[in-house]
């Protein structure tokens, strides 16, 4: 028996280490098999590349080891990982929310990896620093799950035909409201997003929320010496409303999801959306050579670095603390963690159009993956990234004030300041 916390409802429970001490788990062949809980339904069609990697280890491994998939949306995903961290029967991989990272570690459910990294000093090396951004003083309580390029893809085609220059590191929040009143008379929506999912729909304002200094600033916001409604990330909402008020964003913004609004861009009918590589494959399939990326505006108003970029280590993947309970499933466990961290499962990445959580000499996109060189090619910039994207660097209350803060503010139910305050009461009720 041990001492956690029921992360569903946060209060201290008694529970088991689920599962752990028994027998591992064997297949029909005899491998011995570990579950890996991810985010998504249907992992084959919605997570192609971590999917033909966990073919590739099993294929490689048969009748060894093998990984089955604990497959459920986002949503209910985080609300099993929850359940199943009070009651001791987590998988022993999974995705994990980052905001969430903490509470886990709180409740004890989590594999401290440093063993693992220091079994295996060439993954450590391969993933060049980001693991550091799921260290803590606690442990290392995960590894990321890819490596997240955020910012926004255009439609060569429809500015041509505005008559639009294509943006540039250079170009001013300014010249793009100029640029969004031009693609506007075109007759095409200039920046497709979809609010009715909004964790799912503000990638391209972790960069803004960057450039106003939230790398700077947030550890001594999350310490309690700051607030979120400070001057500069004012000014970064500010931006945001004034975007919404240029016309930029689809009128039925509020009843569509983050899939409708990357339809109107893969369609033709907007001009921009703001995601991430994971889109890649599709952009490549609907928009091909005509794609390009761009990490967004530059702000003049702003006192800090404005040559930076949002190349971030994902939400990580965790180990359940019951895998050190059982010698086979370990062995297993790290056995999967080597691989998807190996120079193959790179390859993999690469070939379904993903960056990977490593960097491997000699491993880079095709020619034919227009959209993920369009990254590289903004990569090539130089510019910096922060450790973590903003809307993971803080605690899930403060994460959820943050999307309804973006939102509320582009559908006018919210202020700048309003947006922040509700931030700063998040923070205040942690």
């Amino acid at each position: 028996m041990r001492c956690c916390y029921d992360l569903s409802n946060g209060w201290r429970i008694d529970c088991l280490r689920g599962g752990g001490e028994s027998s591992a788990t064997k297949d029909d062949s005899g491998a011995t098999v570990i579950k890996f809980g991810i985010n998504v339904a249907n992992p084959a069609k919605q997570e192609p590349t971590t999917n033909a990697i966990v073919e590739a280890f099993n294929k490689a491994n048969e009748g060894k080891y093998k990984v089955e998939f604990e497959a459920a949306d986002t949503e209910s995903h985080n609300k099993n990982m929850k359940m199943q961290a009070s009651d001791g029967t987590l998988p022993q991989v999974f995705w994990l929310e980052n905001s969430q990272a903490s509470e886990f570690q709180d409740a004890d459910v989590l594999l401290d990896l440093t063993d693992f990294l220091n079994q295996n000093a060439d993954v450590k090396t391969a993933l060049a620093g980001g693991d550091a951004a799921f260290l803590t003083d606690k442990g290392q309580y995960g590894l990321p799950y890819q490596s997240n390029v955020q910012g926004i893809f255009y439609n060569k085609k429809l500015f041509d035909a505005a008559g639009v220059a294509y943006p540039t590191d250079d170009t001013t929040f300014d010249e793009f409201l100029d640029m969004i009143a031009k693609l506007k008379a075109s007759g095409v929506t200039p920046l497709a997003i979809g609010s009715k999912n909004s964790s799912f729909a503000m990638w391209e304002f972790n960069l803004w929320l960057n450039r106003y200094g939230w790398n700077d600033t947030i550890s001594k916001i999350l310490a309690g010496d700051e607030k979120f409604e400070n001057a500069d990330l004012t000014k970064a909402f500010d931006k945001v409303q004034q975007l919404a008020k240029s016309g930029a964003l689809p009128e039925n913004m509020s009843t569509i999801e983050y899939f409708d609004a990357k339809q109107q861009f893969d369609d033709g009918t907007a001009a921009m959306f703001g995601t991430g590589q994971w889109d890649c494959a599709e952009f490549d399939k609907n928009i091909g050579e005509d794609i390009g990326f761009w990490w967004g505006p530059k702000f003049e108003d702003s006192d800090y670095s404005q040559e930076t970029a949002m190349k971030v280590p994902s939400a990580p993947i965790a180990v359940s603390a019951t895998v050190a309970d059982n010698a086979e499933v370990k062995e297993a466990t790290y056995a999967f963690l080597k691989f998807y961290y190996g120079k193959q499962a790179a390859e993999i990445s690469y070939e379904n159009a993903m960056f990977p959580a490593t960097t491997y000499e000699g491993l880079a996109p095709a020619s034919d993956k227009h959209a993920m060189n369009a990254m590289v090619e903004a990569l090539d910039d130089g510019y910096t990234s922060p450790s973590a994207a903003p809307d993971q660097m803080v605690p899930s209350a403060v994460q959820q004030a943050l999307y309804d803060g973006l939102f509320g503010v582009m559908q006018g139910t919210y202020t700048p300041q309003e947006a922040l305050a509700k931030m700063d009461e998040a923070q205040a009720n942690q």
